[in-house]
């Protein structure tokens, strides 16, 4: 139970950091070691060892859903063991788990979750939720189950399933099983009074919830199912019942203008309702939308109210935690709702948690508002409050008429429960973002290191170079031979000292000395010095050969 209990308390928003260190080779394979983090938690590390067809295999599942963008090294059959091919294969490795935890759609994925932290998601949540849901229909004789819904959804930790209620007005419904999260903080039986107060809850923008089973081995939540799917759905034109992957990979057509003031005004509706009967929501996303089409128009309802009290992390929480000043979850609502106009109006998530350059094309009123949420200066500021964005002339009422009157009662046991929930919710994401700010200045503070250390290097080499500019070099004494003199750069050098007299020779006669240049002669005076040499002019002299043999 405990083992169970731990794998639930892991926050799959946190992304993983991954670096391979180092890289061994055992007989005739290679292994590499990889240190992984959780998030900035120095503490929250552990190592793995893979090998090159693990990543291979990876690789090849990562490609059939069509992100090929990953650079991966090829295979080498000869010398795959030479040490110094060993250190480059680890450094490309590197670089393609670094893209891939860059890819949110991957990063997200079980497939790499599993790669890199294979102790943490070591189980078959299909299973699980089969035996679970299998289980809970047993005991319900007006239940009957169609089929599973595989990954329609974009939470590692909950499967779904079209099941068919007898009893209900709309008998198809789409029931889910959660695992509980790790921001749980509830009793059981104070998370199953909750739960069923879910299934009271009435509004015309919120999708009801027709049943609500919380107990230890999670959460049963069932709601009708919709034929037109979510907003993202709708925005992809995907069917309800595409995968998440394949919805993900598929691009998505923005709203017009008067789509988006008309869903922007049912969510803000719901948002404030909620708000206003101090029930925590904190998971507002375009796959949190549901669409109803009707003869007016559309509908959006927002979904998943259970999330919080589930203790589940948002889907948009790593966003939450970069920017900083978002710390409640009606702040949460107020940023989501931000990013899911962005998508409305691009057809596209923003990916940053700030963003201070909106597409020009979007409406000068809605780019307003959006600059009122997403800019920096919201982030320094303040965030709007829910009030004063439904209070906004782009949000005018709606003229689709519903019959559908608001309904939340809560008990004051209850309300404390959930003020105790959102405690440890915003103590959890101050703790990060305080983690997040720390990382920041120590990152700044060994790049500010780096930079004083290289300033450091460029003077002492700044130095040590004027240095041997300002020595003073001798030039050599003798002169050059032949063409201009070169000027000096250093002072002139003592007149050589002159040449030594020529030996005399056996007859005591000294021998005329030859021509010498001199410092201002040059070429021509020696060639006239040989020029003007006569033989006549040398002295005859006699030679007593004494070299004769003596008898």
């Amino acid at each position: 139970m405990e083992e169970g209990r731990e794998k639930k308390l892991v926050d799959d928003t946190i992304p993983l950091v991954a670096t391979i260190s180092s890289a061994d080779i055992t007989g005739n394979y290679a292994t590499y070691d990889i240190t992984v983090y959780r998030g900035c938690n120095s503490d929250a590390s552990w190592t793995i060892t893979h090998r090159y067809s693990d990543f291979a295999a990876l690789n090849s599942l990562i490609q059939s859903w069509g992100l090929s963008d990953a650079p991966f090294p090829k295979k080498k059959v000869f010398g795959n063991m030479n040490r110094a091919f060993v250190e480059e294969r680890r450094k490309a490795l590197q670089v393609f788990i670094d893209v891939l935890l860059q890819t949110p759609l991957v990063a997200s994925s079980m497939a790499l979750k599993k790669f890199l932290d294979p102790a943490g998601y070591d189980f078959s949540l299909e299973e699980e939720a089969l035996r679970q849901t299998s289980m809970l229909l047993r005991a319900e004789p007006h239940w009957k189950m169609i089929e599973p819904l595989k990954r329609i959804g974009s939470r590692i930790r909950r499967e779904f399933f079209l099941v068919n209620c007898e009893t209900e007005v709309v008998s198809k419904q789409a029931l889910s099983w959660t695992e509980l999260g790790p921001y749980f903080c509830l009793g059981f039986k104070e998370a199953a009074s909750l739960g069923r107060t879910l299934s009271t809850i009435q509004h015309p923008y919120i999708s009801p919830v027709t049943m609500a089973v919380i107990n230890q081995s999670g959460a049963h939540i069932s709601r009708p199912f919709h034929s037109s799917g979510s907003l993202r759905d709708v925005m992809s034109g995907s069917k309800p019942r595409t995968p998440y992957l394949k919805m993900a990979l598929t691009p998505r057509s923005p709203l017009s203008e008067d789509e988006i003031a008309v869903a922007g005004r049912h969510i803000l509706e719901a948002l404030v309702f909620l708000q206003d009967r101090a029930f925590p929501y904190g998971h507002l996303h375009s796959g949190n939308v549901m669409v109803d089409t009707t003869s007016q128009g559309n509908i959006y309802k927002i979904s998943n109210v259970e999330n919080f009290i589930l203790g589940v992390p948002s889907r948009n929480r790593n966003l939450h935690v970069q920017h900083g000043n978002v710390k409640t979850s009606v702040e949460a609502d107020v940023y989501d709702f931000g990013l899911i106009l962005y998508e409305m109006a691009t057809g596209t998530e923003l990916t940053t948690a700030i963003c201070d350059s909106i597409p020009a094309t979007i409406p000068t009123a809605l780019r307003q508002i959006l600059d009122s949420i997403l800019s920096s200066t919201a982030q320094k500021e303040g965030l709007p409050l829910l009030d004063a964005l439904i209070s906004d002339i782009f949000f005018a009422p709606t003229t689709t008429s519903t019959h559908t009157q608001p309904v939340l009662k809560l008990s004051n046991k209850q309300r404390q429960n959930l003020a105790a929930q959102s405690a440890l919710y915003q103590s959890g994401l101050t703790n990060d973002q305080r983690a997040v700010e720390l990382a920041k200045r120590h990152s700044l503070a060994q790049r500010a290191m780096t930079d004083e250390k290289r300033s450091k290097m460029r003077r002492k080499r700044s130095s040590a170079k004027d240095r041997n500019n300002n020595v003073t070099v001798t030039p050599t004494a003798a002169a050059p031979v032949g063409g201009a003199p070169q000027a000096p750069t250093a002072p002139a050098a003592p007149k050589a000292p002159p040449a030594p007299a020529a030996a005399p020779s056996e007859s005591g006669t000294t021998a005329a000395p030859l021509p010498r240049t001199q410092n201002g002669g040059g070429k021509a005076a020696l060639l006239d010095s040989i020029s003007s040499f006569s033989s006549g002019k040398l002295k005859r002299t006699e030679t007593n050969d004494k070299s004769a043999p003596r008898i």
